[in-house]
Formats: structure tokens, C-alpha cells, sequence
């Protein structure tokens, strides 16, 4: 199951490559190739969320934002994270996830198909002092009127994971130096996963450094 897959990981949605009438074989000789663009996360687990004694969000951060000119803003960090940023690369960000427990019934149907690879509105990926991903909250920034859709980074408590979408052509920078393994999972009514259901581990690839990925058998 996707839940015991030790953190931070680079996964691999093989039911949305299929979907779009992909094939994948037992050697992929790159990740930068234009066909796994928004289907590639890495897998994270929050080493810290909300406080269950004051049920408030991890604290503030001053981070610098480019949106009209250079300003500096007070963000409020909502969870940090396992993953670092050389292992995601620069454009990586909240999605509504693989498969989301956080939300619920109309809001959680997004999560299917290609929507998981959809951004959590209002939150972004930022860098603590220590080089770790954290998620903070911008949503004076960027409202999207529809909080159900990340509502729930309010709520993370140690131990949760969550997917971030990583560029492909980023990962072949950095990211995917980091990783000896990509994990590929069914979900979604794939492979005989019901819809809602804990993704499977289909299939793992390996590699040693500079070389194609080998399904493991």
C-alpha cells in the first residue's frame, strides 16, 4: 500500500499513465520525457502539524514573494515536512493528493484521475532554515473561494503524508539523484483498487546512479 511506503519516496501514478494510452515497460530509460509530466510526486510525511494542545497551526515564517515586484510577507506555516527541497526541485507543490483522506465526499472526487495532480489552492511549498519543505498558508494572496480543496493542510497533524507533484525535467537535475527507487501505484478502480481506496504498489524500479530504471522483480 502506498501508506507503507517508507518517506520521502518518488511515486510513480501508473494508473493515469495508462489511462492516457501509455504503456510502461520493465526499463524506463528517462523521467524527462514529456509523457510523465504531472504524474510524478514525491511522498512526504509531516514531521510536524497542528498542535493537539493548542490546536493552532506550527507557527509563522518570513518569506519573500516576487508576485508584484519584491515584497516581503508573513506566512503562516501550516506543517513541516520530510522531503527537502533538492529532492523535489524548485517547482514542486501541494496537490490534492494520490488519494486524500483529508477530504471528504464531493470535494475528495477531485482527488481521481489526473486530479490529484491539481494545486491545493492558497498553499504553497516553501524552505525552512534547515533546507526542509514546509507548507505555509498564502491564502491572502491567492483566495480561491473554495477552501474544502485545501482545507485540510489546516489539519495536519506527525505522521500524515501527503504527495507533492514534481517536474519531471527538475528531477533529472536533482530530485531523481536522490532517489535509488521509483514506486509506481494503482488507485482509482485500477488493478481492482476501489475508487477511494489505499493506492497499491504495482511495481517498483531501480537504478543505480546515471542509469536507466529496471523494474525489480
Amino acid at each position: 500500500m502506498l501508506c507503507d511506503v517508507p518517506t520521502p519516496a518518488l511515486i510513480l501514478d501508473c494508473t493515469t499513465f495508462r489511462r492516457s494510452g501509455l504503456q510502461l515497460g520493465e526499463c524506463i530509460e528517462t523521467l524527462t520525457d514529456p509523457s510523465f509530466e504531472g504524474l510524478l510526486y514525491v511522498h512526504t510525511a509531516v514531521l510536524q502539524g497542528r498542535d493537539a494542545q493548542s490546536y493552532g497551526a506550527v507557527g509563522t515564517t518570513t518569506r519573500g514573494t516576487s508576485t508584484a515586484g519584491t515584497r516581503v510577507v508573513d506566512a503562516t506555516v501550516l506543517a513541516r515536512l520530510d522531503a527537502s527541497r533538492a529532492q523535489c526541485g524548485l517547482s514542486a507543490y501541494v496537490g490534492l493528493g494520490l488519494n486524500n483522506h483529508f477530504t471528504g465526499g464531493y470535494y475528495w472526487g477531485r482527488c481521481s484521475g489526473p486530479g490529484a495532480a491539481l494545486p491545493a489552492p492558497g498553499v504553497s511549498v516553501d524552505d525552512d532554515r534547515e533546507g526542509q519543505l514546509q507548507l505555509v498558508r498564502t491564502e491572502g494572496e491567492e483566495n480561491s473561494n473554495d477552501g474544502k480543496r485545501s482545507e485540510w493542510c489546516e489539519f495536519l497533524v506527525s505522521g500524515d503524508q501527503i504527495q507533492l507533484p514534481v517536474r519531471a525535467n527538475e528531477l533529472a537535475a536533482s530530485g531523481s539523484a536522490c532517489f535509488k527507487e521509483l514506486v509506481g501505484i494503482c488507485r482509482d478502480g485500477d488493478g481492482g483498487v476501489p475508487p477511494g481506496a489505499e493506492p497499491r504498489v504495482e511495481a517498483v524500479w531501480t537504478r543505480s546512479e546515471g542509469e536507466s530504471w529496471h523494474q525489480r522483480p
